[in-house]
């Protein structure tokens, strides 16, 4: 086996490590509905494909959530349903899957709508994420609004597709960093076809069909049976990627949507992969300089920026070129130790527990490093896997590649490009491409454009020094979508609605439950 993350993959950790957050078991209920629902155009179905209708107008049966055990406080409030949608929307004939809801009812006796929420990824988990939803929306918009989350088909609760067993994982995940010196492309073609094949082998059709444009398409179905004239919308990370595919399918039952952290999906995995690693590599740099400025014991000393950097490129080639173990007796590669040093990146926040993880790993205890890395796969302390972020990540980004085609000398181009231009992350992240090419499913058909002729202005925030999401990112997704307004947040780290910042949370809050869009222009930070 050979092992490398596919382009975008960097994405996922919003999903899990902004969800490690609380948790919630609701009261048992059936209806087909919101407290919106009595004031909500009663054709909903108008303009639907007919062959559609049985899962456009299902009712819904409401019940308790299926959480774990130690989250059962946070979810009192929470209630779960399911979702029939056609595995393939090209055939609805050929079979059902489902999507999991999770809600939170308004607080007000007459609340406006229903808000869709979507955490990222692609793999992240809706239904988690409402544990958590006091966190991901305000209490203005709580009590205008009923709060839903859903995991995307494939994902989790919606008929998760099932590739490798823990063990399995933690083999992979071993293996370290592709090197065009010791193996072929070749070699990481059959690692991503093996994967592949395990997971058609033990997962339902649903596998071959969890493409971005499908995601949209189940979308369309919950704002149906939820009694939606129009889908009100947040999305987060490659949830604005939802988003912006659903208005361009669906603009007139687009409403209010608010997509933070834009990606733009027209762009090859070559340049997102370089994008995201350039971004990850300025954010360490600011890391490096917050770390010197402000504390007595920061990991990488006091000698300046580069001296840090190199610093910590010489930990990670040490990673690269020893067998070093973790207090479990599991290897630490490359690649793991990029992904933990990436995911407390996300946020200034966690800035001082990076700086804990490298002062332990300079003095040889890799735990803390491996751990962020661990969470970025859904793997918890006892050695269990509990969401499959990391198999519904290589679905949909293989289902939605746009350029499986690049030869193995533009791979080794960019490698080269990648390790001048991001020296520390770079050499780790090359080859992504590859991976897709020995996916065993056809990506789908991109669409033309994402120009999205809707009633309302889409909200687009970006962050100037998002390492995920890079701020070029959300300008080119406002210019695609048409009818859009960007708002800016000048700061570090990914996404902005739950970064702390009041000017942001208002704006967005404003929009929300007023319709107000920020002036153009409108900055904040």
């Amino acid at each position: 086996m050979t092992r490398t993350p596919p382009a975008r993959w960097v994405a996922a950790a919003v999903a899990v490590a902004a969800l490690a957050l609380t948790g919630c078991a609701p009261q048992s209920q059936q209806d087909s509905g919101s407290g919106a629902a009595s004031q909500a155009d009663p054709d909903v179905t108008a303009g639907t494909d007919s062959a559609l209708a049985t899962y456009y107008t299902q009712d819904l049966s409401w019940g308790e959530c299926d959480y774990s055990q130690e989250d059962q406080d946070a979810a009192k409030n929470l209630e779960c349903a399911r979702v029939s949608v056609p595995v393939d929307y090209a055939n609805p004939g050929a079979g059902d899957t489902f999507v999991e809801v999770s809600r939170l009812s308004a607080s007000e006796d007459d609340p406006q709508g229903t808000l869709f929420l979507n955490p990222g990824g692609p793999g992240g988990s809706g239904v988690d994420m409402m544990l958590s939803a006091g966190f991901f929306a305000s209490a203005s918009v709580r009590d205008n609004y009923d709060i839903v989350g859903f995991d995307p088909r494939g994902v989790e609760r919606s008929d998760g597709i099932d590739c490798l067993t823990d063990q399995e994982m933690d083999e992979w995940r071993a293996e370290p960093a592709f090197e065009p010196g010791t193996e072929t492309v070749d070699d990481m073609r059959a690692t991503y076809a093996q994967i592949g094949a395990k997971c058609h082998e033990k997962s339902s059709p649903v596998v071959a069909h969890m493409d971005t444009q499908s995601v949209a398409k189940d979308l369309d179905v919950l704002r149906a049976v939820f009694d939606q004239p129009a889908t009100h919308y947040l999305g987060f990370s490659y949830g604005t990627e939802i988003g912006a595919t659903y208005a361009h399918l669906f603009p007139q039952r687009t409403g209010r949507f608010v997509l933070d952290g834009g990606v733009d999906p027209t762009m090859d995995e070559r340049a997102v992969t370089l994008d995201q690693a350039k971004g990850f590599e300025d954010n360490l740099r600011h890391w490096v300089q917050d770390c010197q400025d402000s504390n007595n014991r920061c990991a990488v000393g006091t000698d300046g920026v580069a001296a840090g950097m190199e610093q910590i490129q010489g930990l990670l080639a040490k990673v690269s070129d020893e067998d070093i173990t973790v207090s479990d007796g599991r290897r630490i590669t490359a690649v793991n130790a990029v992904e933990g040093i990436l995911v407390p990146l996300y946020s200034t926040a966690s800035y001082a527990q990076l700086n804990s993880a490298l002062e332990k790993a300079f003095d040889g205890n890799f735990d803390e490093l491996m751990g962020y890395s661990d969470s970025n796969h859904g793997r918890n302390s006892s050695g269990e896997y509990t969401s499959n972020v990391s198999e519904a990540f290589t679905a949909v980004n293989c289902l939605d590649t746009v350029s499986r085609g690049i030869s193995d000398q533009d791979m080794a181009q960019a490698a080269e490009t990648m390790a001048e231009e991001a020296p520390t992350f770079g050499p780790y992240l090359s080859y992504g491409d590859a991976a897709c090419q020995g996916w065993p499913d056809e990506p789908v058909t991109p669409l033309d454009s994402y120009a999205a002729d809707t009633d309302e202005t889409l909200l687009v925030v970006g962050t100037t020094h998002d390492p995920a999401t890079p701020y070029a990112w959300s300008e080119a997704l406002v210019a695609e979508l048409g009818n859009a307004r960007l708002l800016t947040h000048d700061g570090w780290g990914h996404t902005a609605y739950v970064s702390g910042d009041s000017c942001i949370k208002d704006s967005v809050d404003n929009y929300l439950v007023s319709g107000t869009v920020p002036k153009q222009g409108a900055t904040c930070g």
